[in-house]
């Protein structure tokens, strides 16, 4: 059986340089989530018919309440996942958050229950983060 496709936009948001990370939360919706308790960027996936940066505005709308103007993509990475039968591809954008406020920060709490700011990596040390953000993280610098 043919393997299918499904595409994955996330966000690294900058705000007077620093990052936002969001911490998953142990059940997403009722059942558990992938990766609970680990840090991530605020994204998604990408709905038929929608282009990857416009579910990236809209991800980030729902999940951290911030509007973001896209600027450039800094990752790309692809895995198969056997149980699903499904090709994942992950794009990764950075982002600035208009008007650098974050005074409207609402997390999606069935989601993500903890956000921090961060200046970089070393931030971050002894925290568990999903495996790509830290790739992204070095890239930028």
């Amino acid at each position: 059986m043919k393997a299918t496709h499904r595409l994955i936009a996330h966000g690294l948001m900058k705000v007077e340089n620093k990052y936002i990370l969001i911490k998953r939360t142990e059940i997403k919706r009722g059942k558990p989530n992938s990766y609970p308790k680990y840090w991530d960027i605020p994204g998604g996936m990408v709905e038929e018919g929608e282009l990857p940066t416009d579910a990236l505005v809209r991800e980030s709308k729902e999940e951290v309440n911030l509007d973001v103007k896209v600027t450039k993509i800094v990752h790309e990475d692809s895995n198969f996942d056997e149980e699903k039968n499904i090709v994942f591809t992950r794009l990764v954008y950075l982002c600035e958050v208009i008007n650098n406020d974050i005074s409207n920060i609402k997390l999606q709490l069935d989601e993500h229950d903890q956000y921090k700011l961060i200046t970089s990596l070393d931030d971050m040390e002894g925290e568990k983060l999903v495996g790509y953000v830290a790739d992204v993280l070095k890239s930028v610098g």
